[in-house]
C-alpha cells in the first residue's frame, strides 16, 4: 500500500475546552501510532491546521473519526496527495502551539500576517508546517 497526505483546516466546536487540546493531542499519538499514521497540528485556539500521513487507508479511517468529532466545525479539506516519502516521520502527532506561530512564518505562506488556514493553499499550508517543524513538540 502506497503513502497519502491530507492537509485539513477546521474551526473549534462548540463543546470545545481549553483542556481538550492535550486530549487531542495523547489520543491521536496513541491511535496514530498503531495505525503507522505521522504528522503534524498547529493549533491557535482558534483554528486547526492538521497534517496526516501514512496508509490511504488508515489517513481515510483517521479522517472521518475527526470528522465526526465535535471539537470540530467546519471541516475543510485542503490537500489529498500520494507521497513519496513523509514530511513527519519523526512525530505520531507533532505540536505547534499558539506561543510558536510567527507573524513572519505566517505571511510568508498567506496573504495576510494572522494565521487562518482557510486562506491558504494545500501546497503553502504543507510549507508552513514544514517550517514550523523545529518549534514542534
Amino acid at each position: 500500500m502506497f503513502l497519502v497526505r491530507l492537509i485539513y483546516a477546521s474551526t473549534i466546536g462548540d463543546n470545545f475546552k481549553p483542556s481538550d487540546i492535550e486530549s487531542i493531542l495523547s489520543s491521536a499519538r496513541k491511535n496514530n501510532k498503531q495505525h503507522g499514521i505521522t504528522g503534524m497540528l498547529c493549533f491557535n485556539s482558534r483554528y486547526f491546521l492538521q497534517c496526516l500521513e501514512g496508509s490511504r487507508s488508515a489517513v481515510n479511517n483517521c479522517f472521518s473519526l475527526i470528522q465526526t468529532d465535535t471539537r470540530h466545525n467546519a471541516i475543510m479539506l485542503l490537500s489529498y496527495t500520494e507521497i513519496e516519502q513523509r514530511a513527519f516521520s519523526s512525530w505520531e502527532m507533532g505540536y505547534v502551539s499558539e506561543k510558536a506561530i510567527t507573524k513572519r512564518s505566517v505571511l510568508q505562506f498567506s496573504t495576510k500576517d494572522t494565521f487562518d488556514p482557510y486562506s491558504m493553499l494545500g501546497d503553502s499550508a504543507l510549507s508552513l508546517l514544514k517550517d514550523f517543524k523545529p518549534l514542534a513538540v
